[in-house]
């Protein structure tokens, strides 16, 4: 007689869109594919961050599936605070998060699955970077403050490939509402000493759509690293 299998995992998928009309329809659909094959339960959440083109009317349109929740926000609020909007409507017990644009495979979930048993927080890291030129040094650069400002020191803190237990997430209070919060997770995540895995995955070019990063960004991506660096700093009140 064969013994029954182990349960698999539990996961809602929390994906921030913000003007991806040409990426969201397949997006949604790998993810869903890949959550089909490597989970027993899931939920979809896709938080709509104020998007100006059709990415809402498209979104609606999917939502006939049931495991598909859609969350519009009325305006552009920023990537960080439209993350901390799907992770407080997530219902399952592991959160994973990723992008709307179509550069990763979700199929290499399977990899940050594999060591979750062992971890708090898997990380992944782009094998390859697909991005332009300066969308690779902007990545290079923001690493490097990082690791001098928050003591962080992954090797791709802002890759959107991760995977957290829901009541770690939940004990951090996060604060960021801009790109920031990857390195806010990462830096709380060091501060109480949770187990942190990282994993290898892949990463593809970018195949419609535009990149939401430019130079415009450096100086409010370093305020916000500087300001978090002071709250890290506090005592707890």
């Amino acid at each position: 007689m064969a013994l029954p299998s182990a349960p698999r995992p539990s996961v809602s998928c929390i994906m921030p869109a913000f003007n991806e009309e040409e990426t969201i329809g397949v997006a949604v659909s790998n993810v869903r594919s890949a959550l089909e094959a490597l989970t027993d339960d899931f939920e979809i959440i896709v938080v709509d961050d104020g998007s100006t083109d059709r990415t809402r009317g498209r979104l609606d349109a999917l939502a006939t599936v049931g495991e598909l929740r859609v969350v519009h926000l009325a305006e552009n609020r920023g990537y960080g605070l439209a993350l901390r909007t799907g992770f407080a409507a997530a219902t399952r017990s592991l959160l994973f998060f990723t992008d709307s644009d179509n550069q990763f495979d979700p199929m290499d979930l399977r990899r940050l699955l594999a060591v979750i048993d062992s971890a708090d927080i898997v990380v992944g890291h782009r094998e390859t970077r697909r991005d332009g030129a300066l969308r690779a040094a902007l990545s290079s650069g923001y690493n490097a403050l990082v690791r001098r400002l928050l003591e962080v020191h992954v090797r791709d803190v802002n890759c959107a490939f991760k995977l957290v237990r829901r009541e770690v997430l939940a004990s951090m209070d996060l604060v960021s509402t801009g790109y920031g919060i990857n390195a806010e997770i990462m830096a709380r995540a060091t501060r109480a000493r949770l187990r942190v895995r990282e994993v290898p995955v892949s990463h593809r070019p970018r195949q419609a759509g535009r990149s939401k990063v430019s130079m415009a960004d450096v100086p409010s991506s370093l305020r916000s690293l500087l300001s978090l660096r002071r709250a890290l700093r506090r005592p707890p009140a």
